[in-house]
């Protein structure tokens, strides 16, 4: 049994959308590590007329693992760092240009004022109804 023992650090703040606190980031550190022993129920692969004998922690679920094999992690110490109330995002500015989109009509960005459209909006053909048309 591989035994590793673990050493956690949270972050907590709180904000305006959970008063409570709450983790936001949470450090792991192995501290220790006890290697186990060679495994004790080796599986037997076969492919074609190779044949492969391996540890049988590579191959079944944790359950079915014999105890040489099997992985335990223990959390030692926790530490925690409370950072206080979470600064509000500032809002942002959108730039719109004076024109407007020549598919959709709406307003566009400041950045694709050169180009004329939105990166997605497709030319109506003769079939499809226009926003004026549709109200």
């Amino acid at each position: 049994m591989s035994i590793y023992r673990v050493d956690e650090h949270h972050r907590t703040h709180t904000c305006p959308a959970d008063p409570d606190p709450h983790p936001i980031d949470i450090a792991r550190t192995v501290v220790h590590i006890t290697e186990g022993r060679p495994c004790l129920a080796p599986v037997t692969i076969r492919c074609g007329n190779r044949t492969v004998s391996i540890a049988c922690s590579r191959q079944q679920p944790a359950h079915r693992q014999c105890s040489a094999c099997r992985t335990v992690i223990t959390v030692g110490t926790i530490t925690v760092e409370h950072l206080g109330a979470a600064e509000p995002c500032p809002r942002a500015t959108i730039h719109t240009a004076p024109t407007t989109c020549s598919v959709c009509g709406e307003p566009l960005n400041a950045v694709l004022a050169d180009w004329g459209t939105h990166l997605l909006c497709h030319p109506r053909t003769a079939h499809a109804p226009t926003r004026e048309a549709a109200a």
